[in-house]
């Protein structure tokens, strides 16, 4: 598939689930701290915070995109091939992720002293698992030759 495409694809895709998250999370949040959870609390200000860093990088993926001059076919497969390793790489990153919200979780569960709730570790599983998920999919879908 052509390259332009999927990466407009995956720019929208993670600029939808960052508007969520931050819509979704700061709602989380404000009703966490109005009953008094911490654990829910923890998951939407979590939640909200990634969504603001993925809103960003939504941001300067579609305006880099938008900047790009046309290409010949050559620069195309060079940047295919160089938004598949980044996308391969982040999703090493999404596994990461993915233990270490585990690891807050299992300590929070443990009673240890801590600044990040079991909430907190909550929503850094579900922003992993969603990323490796995009990531993933993208960076297979860019394997194939484009048509």
């Amino acid at each position: 598939m052509n390259m332009l495409i999927e990466e407009a694809q995956l720019t929208r895709i993670l600029g939808v689930w960052a508007a969520a998250s931050v819509v979704l999370g700061s709602s989380t949040w404000l009703v966490g701290r109005k009953i008094g959870s911490e654990a829910l609390s923890g998951f939407g200000r979590q939640t909200a915070m990634w969504g603001v860093i993925d809103a960003a990088i939504a941001g300067a993926g579609e305006l880099s995109r938008r900047r790009r001059a046309p290409q010949t076919i050559e620069q195309h497969a060079q940047a295919r091939t160089r938004l598949r390793r980044i996308l391969t790489i982040n999703a090493v990153a999404d596994v990461a992720y993915i233990a270490g919200g585990i690891a807050v979780m299992k300590r929070d569960s443990q009673g240890k002293a801590r600044r990040l709730t079991s909430g907190d570790g909550a929503a850094i599983v579900v922003q992993g698992a969603f990323l490796l998920a995009l990531d993933t999919t993208f960076a297979v879908r860019l394997r194939q030759p484009t048509p």
